[in-house]
C-alpha cells in the first residue's frame, strides 16, 4: 500500500440541478457560490479543516438520495474486491534497515477492506450523479482552497465504495493524497468509527514519529518504539476525534497531515460499514497507476 498517489481524493449529470442530485440545498446552497450563505459555509469549513483536520457536513444528501446510494452500495458489496494487506503509518513501501523491527517507522499493521470500482456503479445512480455535478466539484475545490479541480480520469478509482465487513478495519495511517472526502452511506451496529488527530505534520516528508508512536501505543494493539526524539519534550498523545458518520454525511478530511483509522467493525455486526470515496485532481487526465488499480480493484485498465 505504499504506491504514491498525487491527487485529491473526495469520500452523486452535469445538466442536473442540486435538487435533482439529492443535495439538501436549503442547508448547503452549493448552487449559489456568490451568496453570503455559501461564502460563510466555505469559510467555516476551511477553518475546521485547518484547525481540526476535518470539515463535516451532516445531512449533505437528502434522506431519499442517501437511501438510493446506500441501496446501490449494498447491492454491489458482494462482488467488491477484497484487499487484505499490511502497511506502516505512512504507507511507505520499504522498511528502514537502520531501525529495529519494532520501531514505529517499520511496524506494519493489517488492513482489510473491499472496494467497488467506478465502472461498476450504476449509470444515472445517486453516486455518479453527485460525482458528475459541476457545482459539487467547485464546492470541494473552494473548501480545499484549490482554484480548479478536475474529476479523476481513472475508470476504477474516480468514485468508489469502501466496504468494511464484520471484523474488518483500516489501521492508523496518513494518506498519500492531500485531501480525502467521504460520503457516509451505512453504519455498522457497533464499531467502524472513523477517528482522526489534528494535523500532526506540515508536509509529506515530515513523519512526526514520536506523536505517531504515542497514538499507536495508546490506541492500537501494536506496541512500538521510536528512535526519534521529540524536540518539544511532550510525552502526551495527540487528541483523537471521532467523526460523525450518520448516513448522508459528507466529510472533507486532511488525510495527508492528520493520522486516522477506521476502527474494527464488531464481529457480530449484521450491517456492513459502507462509505463512498470520490477523487479529484488539480490537473486534467490524472489516473491511478496500474499497481494501485490492481491493489484495490484486482485489475488494471488503460485509459
Amino acid at each position: 500500500m505504499g504506491v504514491r498517489i498525487t491527487y485529491l481524493c473526495v469520500i452523486l449529470c452535469t445538466s442536473c440541478n442540486g435538487i435533482g442530485i439529492g443535495i439538501d440545498l436549503a442547508r448547503y446552497p452549493i448552487d449559489s457560490p456568490t451568496s453570503d450563505e455559501y461564502l460563510q459555509m466555505v469559510n467555516r469549513a476551511r477553518r475546521s479543516l485547518a484547525e481540526t483536520g476535518c470539515a463535516s457536513f451532516p445531512g449533505f444528501l437528502t434522506a431519499e438520495a442517501t437511501a438510493e446510494a446506500a441501496s446501490e452500495a449494498a447491492a454491489k458489496s458482494p462482488s467488491a474486491f477484497v484487499t487484505d494487506s499490511t502497511h506502516n503509518a505512512w504507507q511507505l513501501p520499504d522498511d528502514d534497515p537502520a531501525r529495529p523491527p519494532d520501531d514505529v517507522r517499520n511496524v506494519r499493521m493489517r488492513t482489510r477492506v473491499a472496494s467497488t470500482a467506478y465502472d461498476e456503479l450504476d449509470e444515472g445512480g445517486a453516486l455518479k450523479r453527485l460525482y458528475q455535478y459541476d457545482e459539487f466539484v467547485q464546492f470541494v475545490g473552494a473548501v480545499t482552497s484549490q482554484p480548479r479541480l478536475y474529476r479523476l480520469a481513472d475508470p476504477l478509482g474516480a468514485c468508489s465504495i469502501n466496504v468494511f465487513r464484520p471484523g474488518w478495519h483500516h489501521a492508523w495511517h496518513f494518506d498519500e493524497s492531500e485531501f480525502t472526502t467521504t460520503l457516509s452511506l451505512q453504519q455498522a451496529e457497533r464499531g467502524g468509527e472513523f477517528e482522526f488527530t489534528p494535523p500532526l505534520r506540515r508536509s509529506q516528508a515530515e513523519l512526526a514519529e514520536p506523536a505517531v508512536a504515542r497514538i499507536l501505543n495508546e490506541r492500537s494493539p501494536y506496541r512500538v518504539s521510536c528512535v526519534v526524539a521529540d524536540a518539544g519534550g511532550d510525552a502526551t498523545a495527540p487528541p483523537v476525534t471521532t467523526a460523525p458518520f450518520a448516513p448522508g454525511t459528507l466529510q472533507i478530511f486532511a488525510g495527508r497531515y492528520s493520522l486516522h483509522h477506521v476502527k474494527r467493525v464488531a464481529d457480530d455486526a449484521t450491517r456492513e460499514r459502507l462509505v463512498a470515496v470520490m477523487c479529484f485532481a488539480t490537473e486534467p487526465g490524472k489516473v491511478n497507476s496500474a499497481e494501485v488499480q490492481q491493489m484495490f480493484w484486482g485489475r488494471s485498465v488503460e485509459v
